[in-house]
């Protein structure tokens, strides 16, 4: 019997009484169709060894009576079982690809037999599993005279196959120890990557970067470094010339592999420094200002925020801020792990998708629908984890939100029976009872804004949803209103719109600026404190400058006669540069920046948004614009030619959402987009763009 059957059987052999299905489903995180035919191959084990079989107990579960005898056999063979560790066909084939990728070299197939204490045959069938699998990441299995078993494929994809490898069989480690009841893959890995080595990385980790580090990132970090470091001891390294043009890595990432060398005594060429730094902040879920997507990781999350809103109707951007600030970090590292085929487990995922459905499945259908990722597939794992930054603001949001149901009372046991009937609807329930009727005014419910119906009488009703209840709530009816209420759900109202006052400051500027005012710096800080001292809250990051807030008349440059996409940039940056909005290291950042990475300033069809790091030269907010007289390749196969591109000069990680949301509505609009490229006055090019 494989492991888990092992283990089920070991249950029932120590439960005294009946043991429910649903109980077993829920603690090995199988179906109940699964518990099932492994009570069908322990029932056949135990009918072999002429031991009572485990039955089933009316209304109750199943159980297992065993007699002393029978008791002590089954330990018998229990015990047995544990210290031979037979492994099943998923256990050799994990054991098989840490040998060939962690072991000691020259490993022969014939030894593997000899431990396994399998034939030849099944080791044949193993292997052609093993082979299988690693040629999806393109790797291939090759047996080499004199050699044994030699992999040939990129040595990135080598080290991207054995983590997936891991967090695909074994899930989310417990770095500190190896708990008693580790599963036999758990034990397997020990053998390669051992526990104490996990271990030493987690205390560097915690001494150069963070104690207070998402577990699960660390956790996965943790991994990566420790899979890095088997194959560099192993004298397995990095080739590709990709990563000499990259910059050399400074920071707290840089800072750990520092100390890693240091520890085990290792001087990794610079090459493979690059590599490892590069990839560890794919892991990284605090500050991505110093990733090169930061605008794509802006841009996805605002994209994501508005989308998710509307297909589940929760009003998420109540809570933008919070909600965009914690996406945009998680995304920026996603978008790297996409690239680099690296994505982070989730051991919660089957409970998050249970419970958040509707958002979880929001997401993922924006992952698939949008272009970003290309022919890559973003994981259900990673879904789950941006699932739970919703969550999050659902929570939130409900606090702050306040819902009723409308309702009418129909009651023919007395005007005091129906209000006490209303009473506790409105009390336990939040339902606003809007009036009280006998049985022969049902028609004048039709004419009520109304939502629900309660009637403590048989009433043959339908134009609206009904229940009969007991005039009387008692706590056996408590349920059934509950359940009613969540069946209609989506009747509820919304009753106030919580103590956020943005939307009055603005209207508030709106009434300064109709009347013939004007807002100064000191105005709009005065109106500030004034909201502050009154507790009326406002979401100061959303109240930053809009597009038509920034860009200037001077910021447009219309039909542009360009050569190429360099020269298009530095069009583009020249108004921002004359007012020294930018400094002329920031031009060349951008530029470079293409050079290195890609065409992925290119965010839409025909539009281009030239932009580089904050630090890279921007001395304060700006943008310009330029439309261009002949549209200019890029290198981008899906969006180029590019017929306008914009210029963002960021100083900090939200000043600028404002405008980012115009420009989505700008990609999303390539009607618009052309038209403004055929116009060659700036007046009418704001009014179109503004409008």
């Amino acid at each position: 019997m494989k492991e888990r059957t092992l283990s089920i059987l070991s249950v029932f052999i120590a439960s005294d009484y009946p043991l429910e299905l649903t109980s077993l489903e829920k603690d090995f995180k199988v179906s109940i169709r699964t518990i099932r035919n492994e009570l069908k191959e322990i029932n056949q084990f135990l009918k072999e060894k002429k031991i009572s079989e485990i039955k089933s107990i009316r209304q109750k579960g199943y159980q297992l009576s065993l007699s002393k005898e029978e008791r002590n056999q089954l330990g018998i063979y229990l015990k047995e079982a544990s210290e031979n560790e037979y492994l099943e066909r998923e256990n050799r084939i994990f054991d098989l690809i840490l040998t060939f990728t962690l072991g000691q070299e020259n490993t022969f197939l014939y030894q593997k037999e000899e431990e396994y204490q399998i034939s030849k045959s099944t080791l044949d069938e193993d292997m052609r599993r093993v082979r299988s699998e690693l040629e999806e990441y393109g790797i291939e299995v090759m047996s080499v005279p004199k050699q044994g078993i030699v992999l040939r494929g990129a040595e990135r994809s080598v080290r991207t196959m054995i983590y997936d490898v891991i967090n695909r069989t074994v899930g989310v480690l417990n770095l500190t120890n190896i708990d008693k009841k580790a599963s036999l893959n758990r034990l397997l890995l020990d053998k390669y990557i051992s526990n104490h080595l996990l271990k030493k990385l987690d205390d560097l980790y915690i001494q150069t970067v963070s104690f207070v580090e998402d577990d699960i990132y660390r956790n996965q970090l943790i991994i990566f470094t420790a899979v890095w470091l088997s194959r560099y001891m192993r004298q397995d390294l990095i080739a590709s010339t990709a990563w000499e043009t990259a910059d050399v890595p400074t920071g707290d990432m840089r800072n750990f592999v520092n100390a890693v060398c240091e520890t085990f005594q290792i001087q990794p060429p610079e090459i493979e420094i690059k590599y490892i730094v590069f990839m560890l902040n794919t892991f990284n879920s605090r500050d991505m200002n110093n990733s090169i997507e930061w605008v794509q990781a802006q841009l996805l999350s605002i994209q994501l925020i508005e989308y998710v809103e509307n297909e589940t109707k929760i009003p998420f951007t109540r809570k933008e801020e919070v909600l965009q600030e914690g996406l945009y970090k998680h995304i920026a590292g996603l978008i790297n792990r996409v690239k680099s085929q690296i994505q982070i487990v989730n051991p919660l995922k089957e409970n998050i998708k249970k419970n958040y459905f509707g958002i979880y499945q929001a997401i993922q259908n924006f992952m698939k629908k949008n272009q970003w990722w290309g022919e890559k597939k973003v994981s259900d794992d990673e879904v789950a984890f941006l699932t739970i930054h919703f969550s999050t603001s659902v929570s939130a949001i409900n606090q702050d939100l306040h819902y009723i149901y409308k309702a009418v009372v129909v009651c023919n046991h007395g005007v005091a029976t129906g209000k006490l009937l209303a009473e506790n609807l409105k009390e336990l329930f939040n339902i606003e009872v809007l009036a009280i009727l006998s049985s022969r005014e049902t028609e004048l419910i039709d004419k009520l804004d109304v939502d629900l119906v309660f009637s403590s009488v048989a009433l043959n009703y339908q134009n609206r949803p009904l229940l009969e209840v007991n005039p009387i709530i008692r706590e056996k009816d408590k349920q059934r209103i509950i359940d009613f209420l969540q069946q209609h759900a989506s009747l509820r109202r919304l009753v106030n719109n919580t103590a956020d006052a943005t939307e009055m400051f603005y209207s508030l500027i709106n009434i300064i600026e109709a009347s013939g005012g004007s807002i100064t710096g000191e105005i709009y800080s005065q109106l500030e404190n004034t909201f502050d001292k009154n507790n009326l809250t406002i979401n100061k990051k959303e109240i930053q400058p809009m597009l038509e807030d920034v860009l200037k008349d001077s910021h447009i440059l219309l039909n542009q006669q360009v050569d190429d996409w360099q020269m298009a940039i530095q069009r583009v940056s020249e108004p921002l540069l004359k007012e020294k909005v930018i400094e002329e290291n920031y031009v060349t950042a951008m530029i470079d920046s293409v050079k290195q990475y890609g065409p992925y300033i290119v965010i839409g069809k025909h539009l281009a948004l030239a932009h580089a790091r904050p630090e890279d030269g921007v001395n304060k907010l700006g943008v310009s614009v330029a439309t261009l007289k002949e549209p200019i390749v890029f290198g981008n196969p899906d969006n180029d030619p590019v017929k306008i591109i914009f210029c963002l000069a960021a100083v900090d990680s939200y000043s600028h959402l404002n405008i980012m949301k115009n420009l989505i509505a700008l990609i999303n609009d390539e009607e618009k987009l052309d038209y403004l490229c055929q116009l060659d006055s700036v007046d009418a090019f704001k009014d179109t763009l503004f409008q």
